[in-house]
């Protein structure tokens, strides 16, 4: 596997890229890590569109990834194939149909693993704590379900934002989900006679050009602050809008319509399942004609929910409906934060001391030894 080293202190991204055919073969792969000293291995999960940027854009004491190097951690960005950074592929090329012909499935059953796997060997480790944002949190859940040998190699999962299926979602993604509902006939044709191609991509003559207008017109700043409510939910926190020209250079990320069609498959299903391609391809893949659930019964990992009390993506019924599947006494913990949306858990200023001091405090508790500030 080949490595790309990136110089940033104690601070480690490891990137991957797929495509169907080639998505049983890590050695595909380029990975992107560096590692240094024997402290707890940390791995970031971003959420749906997202990438490893979104841990580490803001100053160093309002950056997570920054945030908990500076508390003792070896911390690793994970960027799911398809994102920015995770499209470099030894046989395929982006512009290539079958670059992305890859669901939710092939990453947690794929990336997540080699992540995993990687991280403890660079490490010496003998397990990882995982911090997954959004999709990040549904990864580790679909990874243990159908591999629960992982669940040695997870030590704590700390979940933030976790949306589960996302079925009882609010805002846009709610009138998204009634659109995929009513045109599901059209979207099967489409994906039949189209394909998988990227979604949530950078489009930097746009995005850039309303981060201006957001920085230099009276009373914009406080639009566009509301226009990120609308989506994410109404927050009481401070974001710092002047860094909003850095989080849209690199937000959106990229990823592909089949994993955001899988995605829209749960949360209108309200299950975790397995892609549903159709009868014949079910029968290829699962051996059954209908797509087969995860069996979050494998889990044993301890679990952390933190979910802000504003976050309309992650809401109070899917976090409920998501614990009511795990085994008892599996979930440690689920905190709420007050007046904190879907996104304030890595761009809040205040997401220190609210957030990842109280999972640092938690880790100190199993590692009285680590690296200390």
């Amino acid at each position: 596997m080949r490595l790309l080293l990136l110089f940033l202190p104690f601070v480690f991204t490891l990137s991957i890229t797929s495509a169907d055919d080639q998505a049983d073969d890590p050695e595909a792969y380029m990975d992107a890590v560096y590692s240094s000293c024997n402290r707890p291995p940390i791995v970031f999960a971003h959420g749906f569109g997202g990438g490893s940027t979104m841990f580490m854009t803001n100053p160093p004491e309002s950056s997570p990834a920054f945030i908990l190097a500076d508390a003792g951690f070896d911390v690793f960005l994970l960027n799911h194939r398809g994102t920015t950074y995770g499209r470099r592929h030894k046989f395929l090329k982006q512009w290539e149909n079958k670059f992305w012909q890859y669901t939710v499935d092939d990453m947690s059953k794929y990336d997540s693993t080699a992540v995993i796997d990687k991280v403890l060997e660079l490490t010496g480790n003998e397990g990882i704590y995982w911090i997954g944002l959004s999709q990040g949190t549904t990864m580790a859940y679909l990874t243990l379900a159908d591999h629960p040998e992982y669940n040695s190699k997870i030590k704590v999962l700390f979940q933030t934002g976790p949306a589960g299926t996302a079925g009882y979602a609010q805002g846009p993604v709610k009138i998204a989900l009634w659109a995929y509902k009513a045109l599901k006939p059209v979207v099967d044709f489409y994906r039949i006679a189209i394909g998988s191609h990227e979604v949530a991509f950078q489009w930097p003559s746009v995005y850039r050009p309303l981060v201006r207008l957001c920085n230099i017109i009276p009373m914009a700043p406080q639009i566009c602050n509301s226009a990120i409510n609308l989506l994410m939910g109404p927050s009481t926190r401070t974001i710092n809008m002047t860094r909003a020209p850095v989080y849209l250079a690199h937000t959106p990320s990229g990823t592909s319509t089949m994993s955001a069609l899988h995605l829209a498959q749960m949360a209108s299903r309200l299950k975790f399942e397995h892609m549903d391609h159709n009868p014949a391809e079910n029968l290829r893949r699962y051996g059954q004609l209908t797509p087969p659930p995860y069996d979050f019964s494998n889990i044993d990992v301890p679990v952390y929910h933190i979910r802000g009390t504003a976050d309309i993506l992650a809401s109070e019924e899917d976090v409920k409906n998501t614990e009511s599947l795990l085994k008892k006494g599996v979930v440690k913990g689920s905190f709420r934060i007050e007046g904190y949306n879907h996104i304030d858990y890595s761009f809040a200023t205040d997401c220190a001391e609210m957030v990842y001091n109280p999972i640092t405090a938690i880790v100190r508790k199993q590692e009285p030894d680590m690296c200390q500030r």
